[in-house]
């Protein structure tokens, strides 16, 4: 079986080079029979996730005054 390393090597796309899934994407049959029994809801708990956050202190921590800039800054 490859690395990831590999395979990301292998697969390095000049700058304008679409996305091949076929090519690009390594994917085994198992691993697209497996993502298509999997079932993702439509409509999440979040109200349980967010009770989860709460019970282990996750809003917890200490508070963090921020200090905010008028400064813009441009990436070349």
């Amino acid at each position: 079986m490859a690395s990831w390393t590999s395979i990301m090597n292998s697969s390095k796309k000049k700058k304008n080079e679409d996305l091949n899934l076929e090519r690009d994407l390594r994917l085994s049959r198992e691993d697209i029979e497996f993502m298509n029994q999997v079932k993702i809801s439509p409509d999440p708990d979040l109200e349980g996730y967010i009770d989860f956050l709460m019970q282990i202190g996750a809003f917890d921590g200490p508070y963090e005054e921020r200090t905010f800039y008028d400064e813009e800054f441009e990436l070349p």
